[in-house]
């Protein structure tokens, strides 16, 4: 339950970009990311970090993962395409636009321009959700735990500097994927006791 109570959390945290002194401050985080981390060699690090939020990766890792525990990974299958569903609804709720087209001094530094609202972050839902899944596939392995908790870090991280997300996006999108892996988590649990 310590995900969902985190995930939950943070989804909520995501909402304050609805206040304007909040909107500032999410302006001024990506402004001052850009100008510290936005050229290179740190721009081309985050580049390479992109890579394990995209949509592509995400799938093939669910799907290998239905070859080593079909039920852990069909359960996983389904809550992430709920959370997904749920992502795709809030953005066109909301609308949010990116920080790049809205502040003309914000740059839009990925390699390829995003086409939808900014608000949550899909990448930080992905990658979140795979941190947490994974590692408990593996046991609860410290190591990995380590560097998978900092890859999605450097992630969410890059998807600010890259100028196609504010903090209040990451954040909410990085709630939505802690909440669905702690679900895939408990469901899986719940399975496996019947």
């Amino acid at each position: 339950m310590i995900y969902q109570l985190i995930g939950v959390s943070l989804l909520v945290l995501g909402f304050i970009h609805t206040f304007e002194s909040s909107r500032q401050l999410d302006y001024r985080i990506v402004k001052f990311l850009q100008d510290k981390l936005g050229h290179k060699p740190y721009l081309t690090w985050f580049e390479e970090f992109w890579f394990f939020g995209r949509t592509f990766f995400a799938v093939a890792i669910l799907i290998l993962l239905l070859s080593y525990n079909w039920k852990l990974g069909l359960t996983a299958l389904a809550v992430f395409s709920v959370a997904v569903g749920v992502e795709t609804l809030i953005k066109f709720t909301f609308n949010r636009s990116r920080p790049f087209s809205v502040h003309q001094d914000l740059q839009m530094l990925q390699p390829s321009e995003p086409q939808d609202p900014s608000f949550p972050s899909g990448d930080a839902l992905r990658i979140w959700f795979l941190v947490i899944i994974l590692s408990i596939v593996l046991g609860n392995n410290l190591v990995f735990g380590i560097i998978a908790f900092l890859l999605a870090m450097l992630v969410s991280l890059g998807r600010m500097i890259f100028g196609v997300h504010f903090l209040t996006d990451v954040l909410a999108g990085t709630g939505l994927g802690i909440l669905g892996a702690g679900t895939t988590i408990w469901l899986w649990r719940f399975f496996n006791l019947l």
